[in-house]
């Protein structure tokens, strides 16, 4: 059973997309977090309700709540997604972010066999060397001539 946490600033939505995912019938553990839980305790997953809409509708206390939460999510390196939208958007983008840690199912879906653990990020092999720094390479030589030339 994956360990879920939900975190977000005050009036963000966390509560209510708690009580949907231990609604549904998804086999995760739901835990409404703080930051300190983040150190205390690892999460398969952490779920960070974003702010929607425009900043002038965002108090600063929210603001400052999720700057904190997103410094502290940083810090302990814990995989997480930030879940925005309607209440109904937020369930299915939580949903879809859970299936992907649990392990395949009949459905023909595979998912990631280790939960917890981050995936490997891809990295780019030039078509001409298969060398992952060669376009790195190209383009700070280019950078470098264009600041020769001025």
């Amino acid at each position: 059973m994956l360990k879920i946490a939900l975190l977000g600033a005050p009036h963000s939505g966390k509560t209510q997309l708690a009580a949907a995912l231990t609604a549904s019938a998804t086999p995760v553990i739901v835990v409404v977090a703080d930051t300190s839980a983040l150190r205390a305790e690892r999460y398969d997953l952490a779920l960070l309700m974003g702010l929607d809409g425009s900043a002038l509708m965002n108090s600063p206390e929210q603001e400052a709540a999720d700057q904190s939460i997103r410094a502290a999510l940083a810090h302990t390196a814990q995989p997480y997604q930030v879940i925005y939208g309607s209440s109904a958007e937020h369930l299915s983008q939580a949903l879809q972010a859970i299936e992907r840690l649990l392990p395949a199912t009949g459905s023909g879906r595979h998912a990631n066999p280790s939960p917890g653990k981050r995936a490997k990020a891809w990295v780019w092999a030039c078509d001409k060397c298969s060398d992952p720094q060669c376009e790195y390479r190209l383009l700070s030589d280019l950078l470098a001539q264009r600041a020769a030339a001025i």
